[in-house]
């Protein structure tokens, strides 16, 4: 943006200058989180329980790897204990156990874990009581972090995807200019070719370096190298460095040749696609090969409309005095711009289902608030974008007037403001996504369920019902008087828990009875139960089920909806789609229409003058 224009244009600064201190604000709340957060644990911080535990729970907002568990467990006095940990739960349920019964005691647990996504290293300290206050004053001791993410790493990142986004905007101008003839010196577009390059190894060094920082990270222990290959971070940074290196000397090859062909044009689309799905294996998003796809195809229309824009305005910038061919350079840019939109807005919405839980969860995180920011700036320029599309195409609303380009304060303001998009993606890249367990509604958990098998009314309960130590009770009452014949043995399969035999404490008429045996009660959430009540006539009753652990969290207060956004997001998505084609064949049915008009208008012009 030139200074002159920057002097002029009073609501273009207030505009950037707005952008620049919101990115600024959320970029520095953003990195701070872009870590594995421990959403809570049982024993729970600085509480004091009777029993001992036999098990210690953890549950994190990330997947950490199994090779970069580290925990020490301790008592006041500084006696160690043996703790063995294992990953359970979909990965982000860490269990501790194989330590011996735990005296009477105030005891610390450090626990550290590498993310199995961008392999940042958090750790912290749990204290609890085993019949001793867990701290003198009666508050629990500070949890501590690990190294926090800082701004550099939003800058290696910004430079990372902006170089990127060069490249694929130069790919798509050099793409849209080879079709056709268009009057472009070969002076500008030997300057874009040398600029491509440029960018092109700023993107190997900024990923050279982001690797750098997050495998040092992940390498503070003897254990680094196992964690990179469980993580299986290792062998998708070596493919994306291998591609980035074949893309640079490709554009090196091509800048020699001083010109780029048609083959050399689809082999870097194909290498940058390739880049993109790489990126996408190693972001925050957990899913299938189907969510990374669908995070790859939002990456490659994003970064080719804003790239297309940063390169397109600075080819028209050097082309002075060449109006026509700019206008002609711009038209071709929009039909294109106009697919990477509408790929955008499907996709985007498509995975704001999935990293967004609810309107809460959008409203009151660092993530939902940073992606508020950023659809913002995109439907800014989706805005800009709108009144570029009807200066170069009058046939759109119908105006019997000339093409005419962007204007010069649109052409600065646009990339600026893709710019802008591009750097809340990388926020949003390094901030823990809104969603996990902290975000669910709470079970529907029961205590206690009555089943129905045969004569016999198999009634169930679990105290306290959760992860620990548990008291299991079965009573077994039979509607047939006399009963056919007494129960003579009950056991129960709970979660990976097989054959706990259960011991009668009491007993009724004939056939009626009370079962108890202590379990240990490994998880929250749907656990499958199985009871066994054994006789001898008319054989064995069983009863199959789910128990429902509850997670123990604490409810979010709801301000606005807690309902799940997914299914929203996903119908919207389906209906942009059907709009979106249903207005492509419209707009197509407009522009052949007034190809026609322009047309007959040419040919009765002749006559009219003779």
């Amino acid at each position: 943006m030139s200074w002159a224009v920057w002097r002029r244009g009073g609501p273009t600064r207030v505009l950037v200058l707005l952008a620049v201190a919101g990115i600024v604000w959320l970029s520095q709340a953003g990195v701070a989180e872009a870590h594995p957060v421990l959403l809570r644990s049982s024993p729970s911080e600085g509480q004091t329980v009777r029993a001992a535990p036999t098990q210690i729970d953890l549950w994190f907002s990330e997947p950490p790897t199994a090779a970069g568990l580290d925990v020490a467990l301790s008592d006041r006095d500084g006696k160690a204990f043996p703790v063995t940990a294992r990953i359970a739960d979909q990965g982000i349920h860490v269990v501790l156990t194989g330590f011996p019964e735990l005296p009477r005691s105030v005891y610390e647990l450090r626990w550290s874990v590498v993310s199995k996504y961008d392999l940042h290293r958090l750790q912290g300290t749990l204290v609890f009581g085993v019949g001793l206050a867990a701290t003198a004053n009666g508050r629990p001791a500070e949890t501590v972090t690990g190294p926090a993410g800082t701004v550099a790493d939003v800058v290696l990142g910004w430079l990372d995807l902006a170089a990127t986004s060069v490249l694929c905007g130069w790919v798509l101008v050099t793409a849209l200019l080879s079709r056709g003839r268009v009057d472009v010196p070969s002076e500008p577009m030997a300057a874009l070719r040398g600029l491509a390059g440029a960018f092109g190894f700023l993107t190997v060094f900024a990923s050279l370096a982001r690797g750098g920082r997050q495998w040092s990270e992940a390498a503070g222990t003897d254990s680094g190298l196992a964690v990179l290959k469980d993580s299986g971070q290792l062998l998708r940074w070596s493919l994306r460095e291998v591609v980035l290196l074949a893309i640079c000397v490709l554009l090196v090859r091509q800048s020699r040749l001083g010109r780029s062909s048609r083959a050399g044009v689809a082999t870097l689309s194909c290498l940058l696609l390739a880049d993109l799905v790489l990126r996408a294996g190693t972001s925050h998003a957990r899913g299938g090969p189907l969510t990374l796809a669908v995070l790859a195809l939002h990456q490659a229309a994003a970064l080719t409309w804003v790239g297309g824009l940063v390169v397109l305005g600075i080819l028209t910038a050097r082309l002075p005095g060449r109006r026509e061919g700019a206008v002609e350079i711009w038209r071709r840019f929009g039909p294109a711009a106009a697919c990477s939109v509408a790929v955008l807005t499907i996709t985007g919405l498509l995975l704001t289902g999935r990293q967004v839980a609810t309107v809460d969860a959008a409203l009151g995180t660092p993530y939902g608030r940073a992606l508020l920011v950023k659809l913002t700036l995109a439907g800014v320029l989706m805005a800009l974008g709108l009144r570029h599309a009807i200066r170069l195409h009058p046939w759109l609303v119908r105006r019997p007037q000339p093409a005419a380009g962007p204007s010069a304060r649109a052409q600065s303001l646009a990339p600026v403001l893709g710019v802008a998009v591009v750097l809340m993606a990388v926020v949003l890249a390094g901030t823990p996504p809104a969603r996990g367990p902290q975000f669910d509604k709470p079970e529907a958990a029961i205590s206690r369920a009555d089943y129905q098998v045969d004569d016999l009314l198999i009634t169930v309960s679990l105290g306290p019902n959760q992860p620990g130590r548990s008291l299991l009770l079965v009573d077994v009452v039979s509607s047939r008087r006399p009963s056919p014949g007494p129960i003579t043995t009950l056991t129960a399969d709970l979660g990976s828990t097989p054959g706990i035999v259960l011991r009668r404490t009491a007993g009724g008429a004939q056939g009626d009875s009370r079962w108890q045996a202590a379990v240990d009660v490994e998880a929250t959430g749907p656990l499958p139960l199985r009871i066994v009540a054994g006789r001898n006539h008319p054989g064995p009753a069983v009863v199959t089920t789910t128990w429902v652990v509850p997670s123990g969290s604490a409810p979010r207060p709801v301000v606005v909806s807690n309902r799940p956004l997914a299914p929203w997001t996903a119908a919207a998505a389906s209906a942009f789609a059907l709009l979106g084609a249903a207005a492509g064949v419209l707009l197509v049915r407009r522009h052949r229409r007034a190809r026609v008009a322009v047309a007959a208008s040419v040919e009765r012009e002749p006559s009219g003058v003779r």
